[in-house]
């Protein structure tokens, strides 16, 4: 059914326009948090500080000492990959003063440096000098050469955050509602951006960079769980699509602000007052109807579905709107579904265990991508820019693609091709960065569609009463692939890109191979037991293996019994 019919069809008045359009709004800063590490963590070119060495020497210094200076104390390192040489950016020859001086007074010509100069007397800098305007918690903190570990570390510890809280998020999202879990996450991004930007140790910036991943997880979920309890259930996705939107256009903007705004601390303070908007949300925003009719609050319920019929301008009977929004169904005792019947079925386990690596492998190359934007070649800015607009359209592909092609097929076909483009990308730095740029770009479009495919068809797959738990176990797999991607990012910082590019690409092609397995779910009836789930076969069968696994033990059994 196309959109249009959906939105005829079924009740999308006013109230719930207005609703989308507030989801819409509420994603758009959530880019800050997310994408932070390419402003907090960019390393500009850089090298060692040879100035206090050039102002011992008093009157006799000048820029041709400077630049000799430069030439016998730094040394060449050659590229892994490109065979390139260019000058060290953490080391220098361990070159004296004295013989310095010595130079300066005619004593010893420059051949006397090309004897003393060898690999054996290579000593790190003592101090960085770094070109270009930006400030980064790099520049500031000094996490360049041997603390440039610390850099992938920070990574991680967003996504640890990130994995908690998608833990956690459920359980406070059920025990406190659903608005006041978004309003409470939503401001909390915001206060912990402000606070991040007056933190003077990597410490409390590690600390910071773990809450703003547990913040940001929790308010997008909200919001989406606040989107999904207020629509027919056939109009779920769009507002899903509203808030993959929002979230794209926050990436587009992300670009000028880092353009205009070089200081990571002024950058982070931005991304803490645009909040101040969003405090109408708590009058603007309702809680849903869903959670207000579990938890028996009634006289909220009726003010806020008087309200929507207010606004909807369609008088309606309580019973009436309760039963638009879903919520008149009859109570069933789940105590009767046991979770281990998901376990003790290999086509659930199985179906499990393929979506989870699915998850891990998309969300691995969609922040391996999404952070690595720094490293491109061309104008970073533009790079940022680029990737926002590859993330619009992904969602806006993702909404009316799988209508065409299915969810399987979809899926196959994007990570196919995000996954051939990452195995060509270190091959096409030899031939031309703006390739690379553009097979970028193409990965973070395929890997973005994927990302929000992915999240539907997992809901499709399982039955009802396990459908939520086992989203936050794959949403679990997701963070894991996260917690991967910085270390990626890091091993081609370090020069070698091919390894860890033919690994990623390798991974991905694998979840491709999986989803045989997996059954296309486009206009069929959502499954309710474990049996119906069942039942739903892909090109190849688990049951398939099991027959043949039973087949060899009947005949190792008549075997045993003929002898």
């Amino acid at each position: 059914m196309s959109l249009n019919n959906l939105l005829n069809h079924h009740e999308f008045g006013l109230y719930e326009k207005r609703l989308c359009f507030l989801l819409f709004l509420s994603s758009i800063p959530n880019i800050f948090p997310t994408m932070q590490v390419i402003v907090n963590q960019y390393t500009p070119p850089h090298s060692c500080d040879l100035t206090k060495q050039v102002k011992q020497f008093g009157s006799t210094a000048n820029e041709s000492l400077e630049e000799f200076m430069f030439n016998i104390t730094i040394p060449f390192e050659t590229n892994v990959l490109s065979g390139t040489k260019k000058r060290s950016s953490c080391n220098q020859y361990n070159v004296s003063l004295q013989s310095i001086q010595s130079f300066i007074l005619g004593k010893v010509n420059s051949s006397y440096f090309l004897n003393q100069n060898t690999s054996t007397n290579i000593v790190p800098c003592t101090s960085f000098q770094f070109q270009g305007e930006e400030k980064s918690a790099v520049t500031e903190f000094g996490l360049i050469c041997n603390q440039a570990w610390q850099r992938p570390l920070f990574t991680t510890m967003f996504m640890l955050g990130m994995l908690i809280s998608s833990f956690l998020g459920g359980f406070i999202s059920d025990r406190i509602g659903r608005k006041v879990t978004f309003l409470v996450f939503t401001y909390a991004q915001f206060v912990i951006a402000l606070i991040t930007s007056f933190v003077n140790n990597t410490i409390l910036y590690g600390i910071m960079v773990f809450l703003a991943g547990a913040s940001t997880l929790v308010n997008y979920a909200a919001a989406s769980v606040i989107g999904s309890e207020f629509v027919h259930p056939d109009l779920r996705s769009f507002t899903y699509f509203a808030l993959g939107m929002g979230y794209g256009v926050g990436y587009m903007l992300l670009a000028p602000v880092m353009y205009f705004i070089r200081d990571w601390r002024w950058f982070m303070r931005f991304a803490a007052l645009v909040g101040v908007p969003y405090i109408s949300y708590i009058w603007l925003i309702d809680e849903t109807p869903a959670w207000l009719a579990a938890n028996k609050k009634y006289k909220q319920l009726r003010n806020v579905l008087n309200k929507i019929s207010e606004m909807n301008q369609k008088k309606k009977t309580r019973e009436e709107l309760m039963e638009t929004l879903s919520l008149k169904t009859s109570v069933m005792e789940t105590s009767s579904y046991s979770w281990m019947e998901i376990f003790k079925s290999l086509t659930m386990m199985g179906r499990l265990i393929i979506v989870g690596f699915s998850w891990l492998a998309v969300s691995m190359t969609y922040f391996a991508i999404s952070f690595n934007s720094n490293n491109l070649s061309g104008d970073r800015f533009m790079n940022v820019f680029y990737a926002g607009a590859m993330e619009l359209l992904s969602v806006a592909g993702c909404y009316f693609f799988v209508q065409y092609c299915g969810r399987r097929k979809s899926y196959m076909i994007s990570m196919g091709v995000c996954g051939i483009s990452i195995a060509l990308s270190p091959f096409a730095t030899k031939w031309n960065g703006e390739l690379v740029v553009f097979i970028s770009m193409l990965s973070k479009l395929m890997s973005g569609l994927t990302f929000a495919l992915i999240f539907i068809y997992t809901l499709e797959i399982f039955p009802r009463y396990y459908r939520h738990f086992l989203l936050g176990i794959c949403s679990s797999c997701a963070r894991l692939g996260g917690i991967i991607s910085p270390y990626i990012i890091y091993a081609g910082e370090e020069g070698e890109t091919i390894a860890p590019s033919l690994c990623m690409a390798g991974i991905t092609l694998l979840s491709v191979a999986l989803y045989l397995f997996l059954p296309e779910t486009n206009g069929q009836p959502l499954p309710q037991s474990v049996e119906d789930a069942v039942k739903m076969k892909g090109i190849l069968n688990f049951t398939c293996f099991a027959s043949a696994k039973h087949s060899r033990k009947e005949e190792t059994k008549n075997l045993k019994e003929q002898l």
